[in-house]
């Protein structure tokens, strides 16, 4: 095997040796490393991009949001006011609303009043011809004379003075 003989091939394995370690690191130096370093170069400047940017969306995000918070406060705010004014005109209007039928519940009495009065009037005059005559016949019975109706119609009227 002319691997294994040293005396005759050794010098030029050597030299062969020597220029085959220069032509593949020349080869790797000038031509594979720069392009591996451009390729990790390239993926170094796209993840550095790719951050950036995404730390420009967060913080655009954080605006957007910021925005949307205070647009939601605002309309909670404008929400309860508008609750409040819809309260206070409910209100309001129940009050209204209150006071009229207090009014028709008062007119309402004051006239139920002067009917019951009317109707107590009228049943005291109806009573009174008929008392008049009742106490006319128990005085008839009683003392067997018949008294002057003027008599009977004060007496009547005393007794009612009495009770009122």
């Amino acid at each position: 095997m002319p691997q294994l003989e040293q005396v005759g091939t050794f010098p030029s394995q050597v030299v062969w040796l020597v220029i085959t370690f220069v032509v593949l690191y020349l080869l790797l130096w000038r031509v594979v490393l720069p392009r591996i370093s451009a390729t990790l170069e390239g993926r170094q400047m796209r993840m550095d991009n790719d951050i950036a940017r995404a730390e420009e969306l967060a913080s655009e995000a954080e605006g957007v949001l910021a925005a949307y918070e205070e647009e939601l406060a605002k309309a909670r705010s404008g929400a309860q006011e508008e609750l409040h004014k819809a309260a206070e005109e409910a209100t309001a209007e129940a009050e209204k609303a209150n006071a009229e039928l207090t009014g028709k519940l008062a007119a309402n009495s004051a006239a139920a009043n002067e009917r019951i009065e009317a109707a107590r009037k009228e049943a005291v005059a109806n009573i009174t011809g008929m008392v008049e005559d009742i106490a006319r016949q128990a005085v008839e019975r009683l003392v067997e004379t018949s008294p002057d109706a003027g008599t009977v119609s004060s007496a009547v009227n005393a007794a009612l003075q009495e009770r009122s």
